[in-house]
Order: C-alpha cells, then sequence, then structure tokens
C-alpha cells in the first residue's frame, strides 16, 4: 500500500458555498428544561429534550447476542423525541470460558475470546420483522454477522437478503477496535481488507451505505494516526459508497492529536467519508459541558457529513441521554445545519 499523507495542513476553516452552518454560542446547556409535565428527567435533574432525532447507531442484541423486545423498540419510537432508529446486532459473541468464574456481560469482563456470529442478523430481522409496519418503516436495519477477513463474507450478506427484505445497509462492522481485535478469533480485521471489495460491491449496487468501527490508531500510539491510511485506501477504492466512520476512529484509549483538522481534510479529498457522532469520541468533542471550537468549526463547514448516534447496547434505557449530550456541539450550528446532523443526513443514506 502507498504511504498515504495524513500530515494536517493549517488553515482557515472554510464554510460550503453560501451557508456556514454556524451559530453564535449560546450560553444554554444541552439539557434544557421544559415546561412541567414534559420530556424525561435525566441523571442530574434536567428534563432530557429533543427534536425528532434519529438515532443513526443502536445496538438491539448485547454481547451475548440477547436481543431488544419488539415492545422497547416500539416504545422507543413512540416517544416525542426520536423519530427513527438505524438498528444492527453484534457481530460477535462473547465466550464464557471455563476459566472464568463469572458470566460476562461486555467484552472486557475477562479474558475469554469472541467469535464471529453470523446468528446475529436473524435476530435484528426477526425483530423488524416482529413490529408493526407503521414502527417497521421507521426502522432501518443493516447487516453485520460477517467476518471482514473472509473472501466469502459477501455470500453471507447475499444469503440474508434472499432471506429478508429489510435490509438498509451493512454495518456496524468491527475492523481494528481496541482490545476487542486481539480477543477475536482469527485474523486481525482491518480497513482496506480485500476481503470487504466483495461488501462494497454489494452496497455499491444497492446503493447501500457501511457503517465502519476502525480506530485511527493503535492504543499504544494514541495521539497518532496509524491505521488511518487504511481507511484512506478503502474510501478511495470504493468512492460510489457511503461509508460512515463510527466515532471517526476514536475509540476507548485512542485519542489522535488534532483530529478535527484531520476529518476535514479526508472530507475535502473524500466526498463518500461520513462520520456517526457516538460513544467515546463525544469526549473529545465536549469538553466540560462544552463542544470545542475545531470540532464546532468542522461540523459547521460540513454539517452533510455527519450523524449522531446513541450507540446503546441491547438496551434502550439509556439511548435518550446518549443523543441527548450531542446538543452541547448541535445547539452551536444554525437550525438548517443542526437539522443536517440530526435528521436529515440519516434520512438520505438509509432511507
Amino acid at each position: 500500500m502507498a504511504r498515504v499523507d495524513t500530515t494536517v495542513r493549517q488553515g482557515p476553516v472554510q464554510p460550503l458555498p453560501g451557508h456556514t452552518g454556524l451559530k453564535r454560542f449560546s450560553a444554554h446547556r444541552f439539557c434544557r428544561r421544559r415546561r412541567p409535565g414534559t420530556g424525561r428527567r435525566g441523571n442530574r435533574g434536567f428534563v432530557v429534550t429533543l427534536g425528532r432525532v434519529i438515532d443513526s447507531h443502536l445496538h438491539v442484541v448485547d454481547f451475548l447476542q440477547h436481543p431488544i423486545e419488539p415492545g422497547a423498540v416500539t416504545s422507543a419510537l413512540a416517544a416525542e423525541d426520536v423519530e427513527r432508529l438505524v438498528v444492527f446486532g453484534v457481530p460477535v459473541k462473547k465466550k464464557w470460558g471455563m476459566t472464568e468464574p463469572e458470566r460476562p456481560t461486555y467484552y472486557l469482563d475477562d479474558n475469554a475470546p469472541c467469535a464471529t456470529y453470523s446468528l446475529t442478523d436473524q435476530l435484528v430481522a426477526e425483530l423488524v420483522l416482529a413490529l408493526d409496519p407503521r414502527s417497521r418503516e421507521r426502522v432501518a436495519p443493516l447487516i453485520c454477522g460477517f467476518d471482514p477477513t473472509d473472501q466469502l463474507a459477501a455470500d453471507h450478506v447475499d444469503l440474508m437478503t434472499s432471506r429478508h427484505d429489510v435490509w438498509r445497509g451493512i454495518g456496524e462492522i468491527f475492523l481494528r477496535h481496541d482490545d476487542l481485535t486481539e480477543l477475536t478469533y482469527g485474523e486481525n480485521a482491518r480497513a482496506g481488507h480485500p476481503a470487504l471489495d466483495g461488501i462494497l460491491e454489494i452496497c455499491a449496487a444497492r446503493g447501500w451505505p457501511l457503517t465502519f468501527h476502525q480506530d485511527a490508531s493503535s492504543a499504544g500510539r494514541s495521539g497518532q494516526r496509524e491505521y488511518v491510511g487504511e481507511v484512506v485506501a478503502m474510501l478511495g477504492r470504493h468512492p460510489d459508497v457511503p461509508q460512515v466512520w463510527a466515532h471517526a476512529g476514536v475509540s476507548r484509549r485512542v485519542r489522535p492529536g488534532q483530529h478535527a483538522a484531520l476529518l476535514g481534510e479526508l472530507m475535502d479529498r473524500h466526498a463518500n467519508l461520513h462520520v456517526d457522532l457516538s460513544w467515546v469520541l463525544f469526549d473529545s468533542v465536549v469538553v466540560e459541558g462544552e463542544a470545542t471550537t475545531s470540532w464546532v468549526e468542522l461540523v459547521a463547514r460540513r454539517p452533510d457529513r455527519f450523524v449522531v448516534g446513541s450507540d446503546a447496547f441491547g438496551s434502550v434505557a439509556e439511548q435518550p441521554e446518549s443523543l441527548v449530550r450531542w446538543r452541547a456541539l448541535t445547539d452551536r450550528l444554525t437550525p438548517a445545519a443542526r437539522r443536517m446532523v440530526e435528521h436529515d443526513n440519516a434520512v438520505r443514506l438509509w432511507w
């Protein structure tokens, strides 16, 4: 692979033609009080308030592959805050090893490995098909239950599409993913792996986006961009496929330096790059309750490239607060830019 230049070039952030996307800072916080009797209360006593947001990142199973009940999905859709959901399973299942004294619930709970779990897509399909027709129209299920290093992975996607006519894309696939990479059986998955070409060709043929998790670097080189070149290669090989970089490559122990500037350059060069605002990326974007200037300027300049997700796992209990916290960022945007990030971009990508 040719060496990719990921050097950040300093310079002013320019808006899209005719659109600044940036609103003068307002002192109100991302959790705002509402009239008595409306909204939902968060852990800190605030009333959790959203507009009509699309949750673009919801795992409807956990790492043991226990699915959410259909009624929980219906309840989430019945709330005034969330208009639609982009849902998927988890592509691996955690093993309870004989040497581990306690039953795990998360991949980091012990040293036992994880393995690819194709049945996750069947669980997602059954959940979606159990919804009433109106709710089903507001849910976009994605396929993820395949080994990203397997050259036969495309066969699994073909099988799922032949069994169920519900799918809207691929994701979230796990590529380089902190400790999970080392805990997963088999070859290490990575962006740009030749086995993914067949998956991306299916996406191109069907007009589907791909959502992927790929750390920007390793935990040992947290502030660097060790693996960004692999993402760049995948974007370049498949320019017609919208590719949604989950958490923008930021992970639990991966915090690349000047990351907003790098993302801006990558978006300038690759019209198919999108970013999913979710999980621990929040801690890089929002510091002490306020969105950092570099991220506000980036999203304001490229409001058509971002979506918001809760990254909830196997439950919707924490979904509202996982979404509402991003208002620290989106409240700094113009109304038009905010609507793109919270709603319109997801419609364009998955509906």
